[in-house]
């Protein structure tokens, strides 16, 4: 994989009517600075989930200590006079709209996560089309010189060309 320091690092020899090098070098400092931008927003992305997913095993944990203690409120419902029995329903109600509510809130941070990470993926491709776009331009225009260069002054080919045809 090639890294941005690759990018910064890269160097290409000298040839005859050549890119201009301050110009080379320009750009990829751009691409080595978007790299290094698109690789801090990823690691921060990787965070986040790691936060989020952290987030989520506490939840479930709260959900399981929850339905440990619905189980045990059951059992002193059964033991307990009518007006016990009504008190422990309205707790396990709260405490189950609760749970659903956390659990909602982290499967809306986890949705806006993937949303996160669906527009990254979006941006990268476009910047990779563009990446691809100018490299071929810059092919083209390379295949164009080397034509040029193959033609002797006049603007005909070379005798060795001819040949080389024939």
């Amino acid at each position: 994989m090639i890294s941005p320091l690759d990018v910064r690092n890269q160097v290409f020899k000298k040839m005859f009517r050549g890119y201009d090098a301050d110009e080379v070098r320009i750009f990829l400092d751009a691409v080595a600075d978007r790299m290094e931008d698109m690789i801090k927003a990823k690691e921060d992305l990787e965070r986040e989930n790691a936060v989020l997913k952290e987030k989520n095993k506490s939840f479930t944990e709260i959900e399981t200590s929850l339905r440990d203690t619905m189980v045990t409120a059951q059992r002193i419902c059964d033991e307990s006079k009518v007006a016990a029995q009504r008190e422990a329903d309205n707790i396990v109600r709260q405490a189950e709209l609760e749970a659903k509510s956390k659990v909602a809130n982290v499967s809306g941070d986890l949705d806006h996560l993937a949303r996160q990470r669906q527009t990254t993926r979006a941006e990268t491709m476009a910047f990779i089309a563009k990446l691809k776009s100018l490299l071929e331009g810059h092919l083209s225009f390379l295949g164009s010189i080397e034509r040029e260069v193959r033609e002797d002054p006049a603007g005909q080919p070379s005798a060795e060309e001819e040949r080389a045809e024939v």
